[in-house]
């Protein structure tokens, strides 16, 4: 339990904390003075006032803020004046030919008088902040911990698809693509769906065999044969305490023999909470025992998992190449996130797949189970997800206050007072109908 709040917390903490200084950055750069930034909720825990900003770590840590001048309770300032100084280029009193001189020009110095660019700029600058550092930190998870990649290159092929139209057979092992070698399943799949045709050499039967693939509109039905050895073992897992670790080979479940990773999960999924018989092998020895699968916590079904991973290999990844992928994932998680929220507008999903503060809590105490390579990779979805969903134009949300300055600034003219406290008082509802909801979700699980 200590581990999950340590998780937990530093989770939260970090993402909340980038996704403040986004903003403080932000408003520091457009001359809007700070009043607060706060990490938390309620009483603080910790505060110090450096210059005019009252910068505090407070009691509930579910979120945070940044409080400038006259951007609460729709108060909005009135924009401090220019001085100018007229100054007479000519001797005697005539000020025909006078140039205007500013002295000083001291600027907006609060939030909703300020320009619409820097509105904007203010409130985005939060979720980019998030969106920015998930980049970072998969940047640094790949560069440090290198990508997970799946060394088996023996081939299942779905029957009537365009792989097998064409010659290849489950259980093909394939040695080169396009005259390239080919080591993991990675690079098969990466340079596979790349180009309009292939030359593809396997081993069959002892023999070399070069095919042509023409090219196809759709997966070619192709995917690897993962045999069942074992990679990372969970330490509170159900395999854990049965005594299993890396690099073991599952060899029968019930006295079925498993030949691939597959078929040993869709048993154990299909399976919680029911005893089931292993038998597999270490070193050239067999070892047998029950073990009644968990219900898996990461999943939103009743399914049964033991706390295993399958064998993959980690290959380093040079910094260049890091960036390029952490860009990519970066983006794939964004469309992801995208995707999802569609569906569930569209009911396509359902919303009791909405999670909250507790969903984060249990996830984050699974993956530090794993390790902290895991919870990193946690921190980085967590973090491009807190950043997209603050973008989309709601009231209350930064996308929402981002809007309302463009509209501002599009009609050349501030929304009254109360207007924007009834804009407010709209976001708060949603925003508590949402809590409402995944709180529900959460405890329900």
């Amino acid at each position: 339990m200590l581990i999950t709040i340590m998780a937990f917390l530093f989770i939260l903490g970090f993402s909340v904390t980038i996704h403040e200084i986004g903003h403080f950055i932000a408003a520091k750069l457009s001359k809007i003075p700070v009043e607060k930034f706060s990490i938390g909720y309620g009483p603080p825990l910790i505060r110090m006032n450096i210059g005019e900003t009252d910068f505090r770590i407070a009691v509930f840590p579910l979120g945070g803020y940044v409080k400038m001048v006259g951007d609460f309770e729709g108060e909005i300032l009135k924009p401090k004046k220019v001085e100018v100084l007229t100054v007479d280029k000519r001797e005697g009193n005539n000020l025909d030919n006078t140039d205007n001189i500013v002295l000083e020009t001291t600027g907006i110095s609060d939030f909703y008088g300020a320009k619409t660019h820097k509105r904007v700029l203010v409130v985005a600058a939060g979720p980019l902040a998030n969106i920015f550092s998930a980049f970072i930190v998969l940047i640094i998870i790949f560069s440090f911990f290198g990508a997970f990649v799946t060394p088996f290159l023996k081939l299942k092929v779905e029957n009537g698809s365009w792989a097998a139209k064409y010659g290849l057979m489950n259980g093909d092992s394939v040695i080169a693509l396009n005259n390239k070698p080919m080591k993991v399943w990675e690079d098969l799949g990466t340079h596979i769906y790349t180009r309009d045709s292939n030359i593809i050499v396997v081993v069959r039967n002892g023999q070399e065999l070069t095919l042509y693939l023409p090219p196809a509109d759709t997966d070619i039905g192709i995917s690897p044969i993962v045999p069942p050895v074992l990679g990372t073992v969970k330490r509170n897992g159900a395999a854990y305490g049965a005594g299993m670790k890396r690099g073991d080979t599952i060899l029968k479940i019930n006295d079925l023999s498993i030949n691939e990773w597959e078929q040993m999960v869709d048993i154990i999924r299909s399976s919680p909470g029911t005893a089931l018989n292993f038998t597999w092998s270490r070193n050239g020895n067999e070892f047998q025992t029950e073990i009644v699968p968990r219900d898996d916590p990461a999943s939103k079904d009743t399914v049964g998992e033991i706390g295993v991973m399958m064998a993959l290999a980690k290959q380093k990844i040079p910094l260049p190449q890091a960036i390029i992928s952490a860009g990519q994932r970066t983006i794939e998680y964004l469309w992801i996130i995208t995707r999802t929220l569609y569906q569930l507008i569209a009911g396509k999903v359902s919303r009791r797949n909405l999670g909250g503060p507790i969903a984060i809590f249990r996830l984050s105490g699974e993956s530090a189970s794993w390790g902290f390579e895991y919870l990193l990779s946690l921190l980085a979805l967590i973090s491009v997800n807190l950043g997209l969903i603050n973008l989309f134009p709601l009231p209350a949300f930064d996308g929402g206050h981002a809007l309302i300055a463009i509209i501002e600034g599009i009609r050349r003219g501030k929304f009254s007072r109360k207007t924007h406290l009834i804009i407010q008082q709209i976001g708060y509802a949603m925003i508590l109908i949402l809590i409402i909801l995944v709180f529900y979700n959460d405890l329900t699980r």
